[in-house]
């Protein structure tokens, strides 16, 4: 199983939420494959919370797909 940089998360992450105030990428266990994302974007604005999740999860599709990240923990904020 490949493992994933926390800076490459956070590039697919910017890519997908061009406009976030934050985004931070934590790997929990040093293993590669354990993270915690933290996305605060207006894109969220006005989504539950489990769109808001979802959106994160399509945004890491292929890291998600092939085992890269094994768990994922994700908290995001809109802008208000």
């Amino acid at each position: 199983m490949a493992t994933m940089e926390a800076e490459a998360i956070r590039l697919l992450l910017r890519g997908a939420f061009p406009e976030a105030d934050e985004i931070a990428v934590e790997d929990r266990t040093g293993g590669g494959d354990h993270f915690q994302v933290t996305v605060a974007s207006p894109a969220f604005d006005g989504l539950s919370l489990l769109d808001q999740h979802r959106r994160v999860n399509e945004a890491l599709s292929a890291p998600l797909a092939d085992g890269s990240i094994h768990e994922l923990r994700i908290k995001t904020k809109g802008s208000a």
